[in-house]
């Protein structure tokens, strides 16, 4: 029995073919790994900074009894806003570096199957066949100026 019907089985291709999709994945979730990590090491050295400059204030605030209570309190509500600015950061890379991971998979599994807009990725840079290159002549000015 022949029917007009297409079928829905991916066409089968060479392995090497594949595996290019594959090698883009991987470069794509290492460099988003490498971003991630970067941005939470820097945000917690911010913090961490944060957090040493309220205990060196608040070592300082002990030696005058008289501002210790006033400074106290305000020194207390800036490290609460410091952790909470730190979890919202903290959040929102774990967010995009979520997107992003997800993103790479999505990339690969439409070019694996070719349902995405680009069917297969640049494999290699095109040939750019040899010229000579012109004559070196007096940083601004063409060559029909020189007189």
């Amino acid at each position: 029995m022949i029917s007009n019907e297409s079928s829905t089985m991916p066409v089968l291709r060479h392995p090497a073919l594949l595996g290019l999709h594959y090698t883009e994945l991987l470069g794509r979730l290492s460099l988003s790994q490498a971003d991630v990590t970067q941005r939470l090491q820097y945000l917690a050295c911010r913090l961490s900074m944060g957090v040493m400059e309220n205990s060196l204030r608040q070592f300082i605030l002990r030696r005058d009894e008289a501002y210790y209570a006033a400074d106290c309190v305000e020194l207390e509500e800036r490290l609460g806003v410091l952790f909470d600015a730190g979890a919202e950061g903290c959040v929102t890379i774990l967010r995009s570096y979520i997107e992003e991971f997800t993103n790479a998979h999505i990339r690969c599994l439409e070019a694996a199957f070719e349902t995405g807009g680009e069917a297969l990725p640049l494999r290699l840079l095109p040939f750019v066949p040899q010229r000579a290159l012109p004559a070196p002549g007096l940083p601004g000015l063409k060559r029909g100026a020189l007189r």
